[in-house]
């Protein structure tokens, strides 16, 4: 169980794209092959991929994977860089918490249905808060682990 947990992101951004790839195949195939189509294939195909990529952001951001800039911290004395790491993921975590609240609010402003599926428009939209969710706990435990690093450095000064 605790694999599944751990890698929740990875499976799910797997899965998605499995399914994306199998239904975009499966249209060619009977499109080329026999002249017809599966009308909800490319509505579920996309719908995947949006989970798919959104879910892949979210394991990059746990994995640290994510684009940064480190000219501005190889500039920094060795001892400036953790506490202003720390401020860059207060920054991050600020901007985490405002996206996941903004996503919350546009998922439940969702009424609509997709055309051809009838899928509501709040499971799709759903995993804009799930991620950003996810990428705000991440960063609280990445700003935890920074502290404890940084207190462990600091000497006693009684």
């Amino acid at each position: 169980m605790g694999f599944l947990v751990k890698n929740f992101e990875e499976i799910f951004a797997s899965i998605a794209i499995s399914i994306t790839i199998l239904m975009v195949i499966i249209n060619v195939f009977l499109r080329y092959g026999f002249g017809f189509v599966v009308p909800w294939s490319e509505e579920l195909a996309v719908i995947c991929f949006i989970w798919s990529v959104y879910f892949g952001i979210s394991s990059c951001y746990k994995h640290k994977l994510h684009m940064g800039v480190d000219v501005v911290i190889a500039l920094l004395p060795e001892r400036a860089k953790l506490p202003f790491n720390l401020l860059v993921l207060s920054f991050l975590l600020v901007i985490n918490v405002i996206l996941a609240y903004l996503s919350y609010d546009y998922m439940m402003l969702s009424n609509k249905v997709s055309p051809v599926m009838g899928m509501s428009y709040f499971t799709i939209n759903g995993v804009l808060f799930l991620c950003f969710s996810l990428m705000t706990i991440h960063t609280i435990n990445f700003i935890r682990s920074d502290l404890k690093q940084l207190f462990k450095k600091q000497p006693n000064t009684l």
